[in-house]
């Protein structure tokens, strides 16, 4: 996240769980109030969970973002995927480290699967050649 934060990124957690019990897994991790995340959105607080767009469109109003083309959404299971895809987030990426395996992550025709977050910024830095 310091990375992403360093290049001016702004690093947005959206979670299908409720605020409480959101609040209790980033405290455990030490996550909570972490200076790197500048938003985090819950199922919560929007109307519908994913694979609708909901959070992504409340991050995005939150933030100050006009356009879903300044969007890159990562996730780990393929209601992610879609929830980007829906939102119209310039990339919609998948990440093997949760919930699906690459071939279950393929099946929502992301714009690319990686391995880890490290990954991100390599693929960032190719894709907008």
């Amino acid at each position: 996240f310091e990375i992403l934060q360093s290049r001016a990124i702004k690093v947005v957690l959206n979670t299908g769980y409720d605020r409480p019990t959101t609040d209790q897994i980033l405290q455990r991790i030490g996550y909570h109030q972490h200076p790197s995340i500048d938003l985090v959105v819950t199922a919560s607080e929007v109307q519908n969970g994913r694979p609708h767009p909901d959070m992504i469109l409340y991050a995005i109003e939150h933030l100050g973002i006009s356009d879903p083309q300044e969007v890159v959404k990562v996730g780990d299971s393929i209601i992610d995927i879609q929830e980007g895809q829906e939102a119209g987030c310039k990339y919609s990426i998948g990440i093997t480290t949760g919930a699906h395996s690459y071939e279950q992550l393929q099946s929502a025709a992301p714009d690319a699967i990686i391995d880890g977050l490290y990954d991100l910024i390599p693929f960032l830095e190719k894709a907008d050649q």
